[in-house]
């Protein structure tokens, strides 16, 4: 079938998964946004099978084009959420019926299964691409949240990677960072 694996299909995919329920909304969300914008630097051709793109490539030109737009730590969650997207994608579509989404929410729901059995693993860090510039940067896996907070009636902004055990100190640095961004009164 033409466009299988095209960008445009992969972004219908993420919506196909938000609306049935497979996928948390605001992951679908956040992954479809990350898509968006990074596979948005491709050509036609490119784009037309996203399965033989170089992502490690395809990151360092989207870095490139958009300079200091992003932060390093950005720039490797839309890498993260990107890779997930795109595997997600190619998995569903060599075999629909064994399909099951991969979210940062079932790998947590695994780790505290093998940790309650005994089985659990010291380090849970996945793999790391061999592209050091974006990687190196990363912070080590640990289990985070997303905070919703709404600010205006018309907008509410995500705070991700939150961790669970979130000391006041750590929480006085970000609020701390967010006022540095702070325009006027």
């Amino acid at each position: 079938m033409a466009g299988q694996k095209s960008r445009a299909a992969l972004l219908d995919f993420i919506d196909y998964l938000s609306r049935k329920g497979l996928m948390n909304k605001t992951t679908a969300s956040a992954r479809k946004a990350a898509a968006n914008n990074v596979l948005g630097i491709l050509d036609e051709q490119e784009a037309g099978d996203i399965s033989s793109i170089d992502l490690d490539e395809v990151m360092l030109r989207f870095q490139n084009l958009n300079g200091m737009k992003y932060t390093a730590d950005s720039l490797t969650t839309y890498k993260s959420r990107v890779r997930s997207a795109i595997d997600d994608f190619l998995s569903y579509v060599e075999n629909p019926m064994a399909f099951k989404p991969s979210t940062s929410l079932n790998r947590k729901a695994q780790d505290r299964t093998r940790a309650t059995d005994g089985k659990a693993s010291k380090d849970r860090s996945p793999m790391r691409a061999p592209n050091a510039a974006l990687e190196s940067a990363s912070p080590p896996l640990v289990a985070s949240l997303v905070l919703p907070i709404p600010i205006r009636a018309d907008l509410t902004v995500y705070v991700q990677g939150l961790p669970y055990d979130l000391t006041q100190g750590e929480a006085l640095k970000i609020a701390n960072v967010i006022r540095a961004m702070a325009v006027g009164d």
